[in-house]
C-alpha cells in the first residue's frame, strides 16, 4: 500500500505542501479524537494531583497567624472577625479578580501606543512564469493618530470594571464579617443557653433535695420522688443538647477563623455594633452592592460609547519592512531585497451584516438595565435596612418587659418553694412548673437579646458599615488597604 501510494505521488508530482498539509489535517484528527476520548475519564486523585503539581499551587487551607496551639483561644468578637477577614480565601478571591482587571486597564492603554508586529510571510505567486515561491520577513509598525474614542472608551471600560471588582472586594469582605460576627453571636447565645439550662438542673436538683426530705419524713411520697428525678433527668437531656448545638457554632467559628486551634469567646459585643440599627437611610448610597451597581452602570456607559465609536473611520500612521529571503524570487520579479513603506491609513467599516448596529442597541439595552439595576440595589438596601430597623425597635422593646417577667417569676419560684416545704399549701407539679417556667423565660429573654444582636450587625452590613463597627478600615486586608 505505501509502494502505491509512493507511486502516485511521484507519478503526479503532488508538490510538498500539498502533502504537509494533508499530514497536518490527518494529525489534527487524530489529536483532536484522543482529546475527547481522554476527558471521558475522571480521577478525582488525579485532577488534585495536577493541581498540586502546578507551581502556581498556593492553597491555604487555614490562617497561618492562628495555627500551631492546640489550647483555647481566647478571642473577642472584634477579634474573631479582624482573624477571618484577614485569612479567609474568599476575600482572596475577589481580590485575584480585581488584580486582574487592573491588567485589563493596562492592556486597554496599550493602544495609545505603537503597535509594533514581526511575522516572516511565505507563499506562492503564480503572475510570473518563474520561480513562484517567496519568503520574506516583515516588520509592520502602525500608531493610531485618531479613532474617535474607540480606545478611551475601552479605557472606561476597564477602570469601570476594575471598579466594580473593588466593589466585589467589598462585599467579600462585609460577607465573611457578618457571617464570622453572626457565628460569634451564636457562640454567646449557646453559652448563655447552657448557662441557663445548668441553672435549671441546679433548680430541679434543689426541688428533688427537698422531695427527698419530706419523703423521709412521710410527707411526700415515692411517685413525687419519682417525677421530681424524672425532671432532673429531662434537664440534664435539655441541657446536653444545648452543649451539642454550642460545638457546632464553635466549629462554625473556627473554621470562619481558619485554625485548628479550639475558639472561646469572651461575652459581650463591640459598643460599635450595640446601636448598629441606628443608621439614616441615606446612607445606602453607600453600601456595597449599590457601588457594584453604580460601577456597572459606568460599565454600560462606556460600551456604549464604544460601540457607537465603531462606526466611525480611525487614522492611523502605519510602516511596514519586507526583508526577502528568496534571491531567486528577488531577481525575477525585480525587487530590492529591503522594501520599506510609510502611509496614512484610513479605515471605516461600510457594511458588516447590521453587526456594528446591533452592538450598540444592545449597547443601549444594556445602560438601560444597569440604570434599572442601580435604582433596584439602592431600594434593596434601602428596604432591608428599614425591616430590620423595625424588628430592632421591637425586640428592644421586648427586653426591658421580659427583665421584669423573669423578675416576677423568679419571685414566685421562690414563694412556691417556701409555701411547699412549710405550709404544704403548694404541690410538687406547682413547684416543678413555676421552675419550668423561669427556665423557659430565662430562654425567651437570652434568644430575644442575641437576636437584637444579630439585627444591629445585619444593619451595619446592609449599608456597609459593618467595617467601621469591627475597625476593618485603613488596615491591609490580604494585599488591599480598604479606606472609609
Amino acid at each position: 500500500m505505501r509502494s502505491e501510494l509512493h507511486k502516485v505521488f511521484l507519478k503526479k508530482k503532488i508538490p510538498l505542501r500539498v502533502i504537509f498539509a494533508t499530514f497536518l489535517v490527518a494529525a489534527g484528527t487524530v489529536y483532536a479524537a484522543d482529546s475527547e476520548l481522554e476527558f471521558q475519564v475522571i480521577s478525582p486523585a488525579r485532577l488534585h494531583g495536577e493541581v498540586a503539581e502546578s507551581p502556581l499551587y498556593s492553597a491555604r487551607p487555614l490562617n497561618p497567624s492562628l495555627a500551631g496551639s492546640a489550647s483555647a483561644r481566647q478571642v473577642g468578637m472584634r477579634e474573631a472577625v479582624q482573624s477571618a477577614v484577614e485569612w479567609h480565601p474568599a476575600i482572596g478571591e475577589s481580590v485575584g479578580e480585581l488584580h486582574r482587571q487592573q491588567q485589563n486597564i493596562r492592556a486597554a492603554k496599550a493602544g495609545y501606543y505603537p503597535q509594533l508586529n514581526v511575522g516572516i510571510v511565505g507563499g506562492y505567486d503564480s503572475k510570473n512564469d518563474g520561480n513562484g515561491d517567496g519568503h520574506a520577513v516583515q516588520l509592520y509598525l502602525s500608531q493610531v493618530l485618531y479613532d474617535f474614542g474607540k480606545i478611551s472608551s475601552s479605557v472606561d471600560a476597564a477602570t469601570a470594571s476594575a471598579q466594580a471588582s473593588q466593589a466585589r472586594v467589598l462585599q467579600q469582605i462585609d460577607q465573611v464579617a457578618r457571617d464570622t460576627a453572626q457565628a460569634a453571636i451564636e457562640v454567646q447565645r449557646y453559652q448563655a443557653l447552657v448557662k441557663s439550662a445548668e441553672e435549671q438542673v441546679q433548680g430541679v436538683s434543689a426541688i428533688s433535695r427537698l422531695v427527698n426530705l419530706r419523703s423521709q419524713r412521710g410527707a411526700s411520697s415515692r411517685s413525687d420522688v419519682l417525677q421530681a428525678q424524672s425532671r432532673i433527668e429531662s434537664a440534664k437531656a435539655t441541657r446536653q443538647q444545648l452543649e451539642a448545638q454550642l460545638a457546632r457554632w464553635r466549629s462554625v467559628l473556627q473554621n470562619l477563623m481558619g485554625t485548628e486551634q479550639p475558639v472561646a469567646l469572651t461575652a459581650g459585643i463591640p459598643e460599635s455594633v450595640v446601636h448598629g440599627c441606628q443608621i439614616d437611610p441615606m446612607q445606602a448610597s453607600y453600601a456595597p452592592a449599590v457601588l457594584l451597581a453604580e460601577a456597572q452602570r459606568a460599565e454600560a456607559v462606556a460600551q456604549l460609547r464604544e460601540a457607537k465609536a465603531q462606526s466611525w473611520p480611525t487614522l492611523s500612521l502605519d510602516g511596514s519592512v519586507n526583508s526577502y529571503l528568496d534571491q531567486e524570487y528577488v531577481d525575477t520579479n525585480a525587487l530590492n531585497d529591503h522594501e520599506s513603506a510609510v502611509f496614512l491609513n484610513l479605515s471605516m467599516p461600510i457594511y458588516q451584516g447590521g453587526r456594528i448596529f446591533a452592538n450598540r442597541d444592545a449597547a443601549g439595552f444594556a445602560l438601560r438595565a444597569a440604570e434599572a439595576a442601580k435604582d433596584n440595589a439602592r431600594l434593596s438596601v434601602v428596604r432591608d435596612l428599614r425591616i430590620s430597623q423595625s424588628q430592632s425597635d421591637g425586640l428592644s422593646r421586648s427586653v426591658s418587659i421580659l427583665d421584669a417577667r423573669l423578675r416576677a417569676i423568679a419571685e414566685t419560684r421562690d414563694l412556691y418553694q417556701q409555701q411547699y416545704s412549710a405550709l404544704g399549701t403548694r404541690t410538687l407539679v406547682e413547684l416543678l412548673n413555676s421552675e419550668q417556667e423561669l427556665y423557659q423565660a430565662r430562654i425567651e429573654k437570652n434568644n430575644t437579646e442575641y437576636d437584637l444582636n444579630k439585627l444591629q450587625v445585619d444593619c451595619l452590613y446592609t449599608v456597609g458599615e459593618i467595617r467601621n463597627a469591627f475597625d476593618l478600615q485603613g488596615r491591609p486586608i490580604q494585599g488591599v488597604e480598604v479606606l472609609p
